[in-house]
């Protein structure tokens, strides 16, 4: 009972089961079931092995091997009845007579397990795993019969006038060895075996070969090269009109075969088989790694790619969900319009009479994403990944990211997209969807936001969303060179990039020239980039932040209400517009009245009842204000950001015990990994400390503590930076952190006094 000499590497197993559940009617079942055998894995051993035999009905093979499955788990008789029917059909085939002989030995049938070696000897005499087995138990393979005499041949007679020709006279045949008419003897219902002697034996049975020989570590590689697999197949069957259509086309080729075999055309239509599944399987290796790329340039050549791949074999599974979804990601994030969806409208259609396919799931969710029915996505995404037997797709858990992203459940974003992140960490996209999740929670994460995009392009360095996304964070904190920079790279014909990415960095160019102070510039720049992509939402973002940052309130809440026009369902808009109404005098009844509308388009949600809170708070309503802050805490469960505005409240009232309560769970409920949010939650706690007397040493370490998690929290760095000063003292450290203040915070309210203290 051989196994694989050397396990598969994970990469190699994952290819496989990849393979498998991408096809499961195909070969790949039978070195996934090797590979399972040979690490102990019995039970799944047993899964696929039984649906090879279910898709493999003519092939013994695939029931020698799921005898092997039992007989590894020591389950021998079980084995024997799944031989038994074996050797029935084909009392000839060597691998099942070996098992058999070996079991039966195994039991102490030592008769049995001869007679079966022996046949398993005379229809293979020179296998060597049949040769061991007889060395092992110390048998001798029969001498093989001694050859017929001679026959001279017969004569034919002429017939006769007008008469029917006369039939040759044929040399009646030696009979078959008594080893091999007692294993093709039928077993009546008493178990007596019935007479053979007069059966025909003018066509005897042959010795199958599976039609799959290659195994292990080689024939991972190339079903992973065919299924153009990473983490991509999903299981499951096929819709239930495809069993019939299998059904047909199994018999169609069945068919062709025993016709080409008696034509003398085998060769050649094998010939032309292998060419063409050698052809799928390159194209399908190039596809893969360019639409991992998620650059606008890959994804339109591995359209290309997919459309070949169709071609060549119109029922490619993974051809028609790779051309279905780079479509919709064409449609819904690169503005190719309504061509691009009707494409991946009719490849996704496809693709579902085929089979089930982690891409054709995505297309169908980003396409009714970007039709305002993130419903639907959701619906489709958790069909797959929700209940206790969901799939586990990093590439759809970053889909249900991106879903939740997009409808502004920023905290369900994080944890489907960390999940994502965690099983597929050198994913791009994966890691620039976190990204943007960080950078729209707005002021301390920007931090979180970076990183996300750097390792982002640390996997991918063209990765254009990414280049973009560090601008935009770049940008909001005042700084202008790198972000004018990041627009000139993106602007650039050779980088290829979409026409919404192209209005991006137009509108990033002139947020950098207007920190320049050309505000000309900066108003051409933002034209052209309203020009190319007239319905991007992100845009009239774009100029709202900036008019915000410039102090023009009134011009900020204009871009900001465009810009929730075209994307009524972003939260992160409503927030932006709740901030510039709120620096608008007397725009605060605005603000209210704007988050209740929301909330009525919306729903109720954790991060809208903080907004309202903010709002009821800056009205001087301190008691909506707080029903709204622990509304949003027991709605996000938990919700620390809500936490840290409370305290601000109890803080606005004196209330400093309750104050410091809050903020001490908050910072507990932010975690080790809370960065930006928990860097907040310590200068908060600071500042509370600050409000009650509290020393020194204490405030320090609270900056210190915020410093570590977010070392650009300007806050913390004029904070920490003015401890040391007022102590007349100024250390290296705390000059550090002050001119990093005056770089990172050029419209911070103490720039000017941190530039005096550094003697400037």
């Amino acid at each position: 009972m051989p196994t694989p000499s050397k396990p598969l590497t994970p990469a190699e197993l994952s290819a496989l089961e990849h393979a498998f559940a991408s096809d499961p009617g195909s070969e790949a079942y039978r070195p996934l079931t090797e590979a399972y055998l040979a690490n102990g894995r019995f039970m799944e051993a047993m899964v696929v092995c039984k649906k090879g035999v279910k898709a493999h009905p003519d092939d013994p093979a695939a029931k020698v091997l799921l005898a092997r499955v039992y007989a590894e788990q020591g389950k021998d008789r079980k084995a024997l009845e799944e031989l038994a029917a074996v050797l029935a059909a084909f009392p000839t085939f060597a691998a099942a007579n070996r098992l058999a002989g070996v079991l039966h030995l195994r039991l102490g049938e030592r008769a049995e397990g001869e007679a079966a070696l022996r046949r398993a000897a005379e229809a293979a005499p020179d296998d060597p795993e049949v040769r061991d087995a007889l060395a092992k138990y110390g048998i001798v393979a029969a001498p093989p019969p001694a050859p017929p005499p001679a026959v001279a041949p017969p004569a034919f007679p002429a017939p006769a006038p007008g008469g029917p020709p006369v039939a040759p006279r044929v040399a009646p045949r030696a009979a078959p060895p008594a080893a091999a008419r007692a294993a093709a003897a039928p077993v009546s219902s008493t178990g007596a075996a019935t007479a053979v002697a007069d059966q025909s034996e003018e066509v005897p049975l042959p010795t199958p070969v599976p039609s799959q020989r290659v195994q292990g570590r080689a024939y991972a590689e190339q079903l992973a090269q065919k299924y153009g697999t990473q983490s991509f197949q999903l299981p499951g069957r096929a819709r239930d009109a495809r069993s019939g259509r299998r059904a047909t086309v199994v018999t169609t080729v069945a068919l062709a075969v025993v016709l080409a075999t008696a034509l003398g055309g085998w060769a050649m239509w094998s010939k032309a088989r292998s060419a063409r599944i050698e052809r799928v399987a390159a194209l399908l290796k190039e596809t893969t790694p360019l639409v991992e790329k998620d650059v606008y340039p890959a994804y339109v050549e591995a359209g290309q790619k997919a459309e070949q791949i169709l071609d060549a074999d119109p029922d490619s599974l993974a051809g028609h969900a790779f051309l279905a979804y780079v479509s919709a990601i064409r449609y819904a994030e690169h503005g190719d319009g309504d061509a691009a969806r009707a494409l991946a409208l009719k490849h996704l259609q496809a693709g579902r009479a085929l089979g089930r396919h982690s891409h054709l799931i995505a297309a169908e969710a980003y396409l009714k994403l970007q039709v305002g029915d993130a419903a639907g996505a959701k619906e489709a995404l958790d069909a797959v990944l929700g209940g206790d037997n969901g799939a586990q797709s990093a590439f759809l858990t970053a889909v249900l990211g991106a879903v939740h992203l997009r409808t502004g459940d920023l905290d369900a974003a994080r944890d489907a997209l960390s999940r994502a992140q965690k099983q597929n960490p050198g994913d791009a996209r994966t890691a620039w969807l976190l990204a943007e999740q960080f950078r729209r929670r707005g002021e301390g994460y920007e931090l979180q936001a970076s990183g996300w995009y750097d390792y982002a392009l640390r996997t991918q360095k063209e990765h254009v969303p990414s280049i973009l996304g560090k601008a935009l964070v770049l940008l909001g904190r005042g700084q202008s060179e790198e972000p004018g920079r990041a627009a000139a790279l993106v602007l650039d014909p050779r980088t290829g990039a979409s026409k919404p990415q192209l209005a991006l960095a137009h509108a990033i160019r002139g947020g950098a020239l207007a920190a320049q102070g050309k505000a000309d510039d900066a108003a051409k720049e933002e034209a052209e980039a309203a020009k190319l992509d007239p319905a991007n939402p992100d845009l009239p973002w774009l100029v709202g932040q900036r008019k915000l940052r410039a102090g023009d309130a009134a011009g900020a809440v204009e871009a900001f209400q465009r810009a929730v026009s075209l994307d009524a369902k972003r939260v992160s808009l409503y927030a932006d517009l709740v901030r510039a109404l709120l620096a608008k005098e007397g725009g605060t009844p605005q603000a209210i009245d704007v988050l209740k509308k929301a909330i009525t388009r919306l729903g109720e949600s954790p991060r809208l009842a903080l907004l309202l809170g903010d709002a009821y708070r800056a009205s001087g309503d301190a008691d909506l204000a707080r029903g709204q802050y622990e509304k949003a805490i027991a709605l996000g469960k938990p919700f620390p950001d809500a936490r840290v505005a409370l305290a601000r409240l109890h803080r606005d009232k004196n209330n400093i015990p309750g104050a410091l309560v809050e903020l001490t769970q908050a910072i507990d409920e932010y975690g080790a990994g809370g960065a930006g949010g928990a860097a907040v939650a310590y200068v908060e706690k600071a500042d509370v400390e600050r409000a009650r007397g509290a020393k020194r040493e204490v405030l320090e370490d609270l900056y210190g503590k915020a410093l570590e998690l977010d070392p650009a929290n300007c806050d913390a760095l004029w904070n920490a930076g003015k401890l040391e000063f007022d102590a007349g003292k100024l250390t290296e450290k705390a000059k550090a952190r002050l001119e990093t203040y005056t770089k990172a915070c050029p419209r911070a309210p103490h720039v000017a006094e941190a530039g005096k203290m550094l003697g400037r």
